[in-house]
């Protein structure tokens, strides 16, 4: 991971460099989860994706439960059913995992319901956050806005002094 960081920080470094050297050259930082955490439609969001997400659970939840239920069953009876009636639960099993395998697809797949409601959500904050950090960024003149991710951070380091957050905050904050 730090090595693909590294290799993608690299070409921006350069370009920096490189223009640094043709002209001063202006750099700021933001920490967007900072920003969406001082955001309360932010906050509004995810409360309703955690309740949307608990809601689905809960149903995934039971519908194990439910299937767990009837495979202690089958296997406490089977030793006394016959073959047609063996093979009438065991494929009621196999649909009933079929039935939760597609339900966990659709509701916490990659591209299933959970995805597209988050992205749904965030869309309207992302545009507004974009539009704050643009404003920032050409009131202070600046070339460059980093965002200064937690997990895969672009920046090796960075001057506190450069940090824009609560600007961008307080733009999308007076803004309302």
């Amino acid at each position: 991971m730090l090595v693909r960081n590294a290799i993608l920080f690299i070409p921006a470094l350069l370009l920096v460099s490189a223009l640094t050297q043709a002209q001063s050259v202006r750099i700021g930082y933001v920490d967007s989860q900072k920003i969406f955490d001082g955001m309360p439609e932010a906050k509004k969001a995810q409360e309703k994706m955690e309740k949307l997400i608990s809601s689905w659970q809960d149903e995934l939840d039971k519908m194990q439960k439910e299937f767990q239920e009837k495979y202690q069953d089958f296997q406490a009876k089977q030793g006394m059913m016959t073959d047609e009636a063996k093979q009438k639960a065991q494929q009621e099993l196999v649909e009933l995992d079929r039935k939760i395998q597609k339900f966990r697809n659709e509701k916490f797949g990659q591209d299933g319901e959970a995805v597209r409601e988050r992205q749904k959500a965030l869309k309207p904050l992302q545009e507004i956050v974009m539009k704050a950090i643009e404003k920032v960024a050409r009131e202070e003149k600046l070339n460059f806005v980093f965002d200064k991710l937690q997990d895969a951070s672009l920046l090796l380091y960075a001057d506190e002094k450069f940090d824009y957050t609560f600007k961008v905050l307080d733009v999308i904050k007076r803004g309302k």
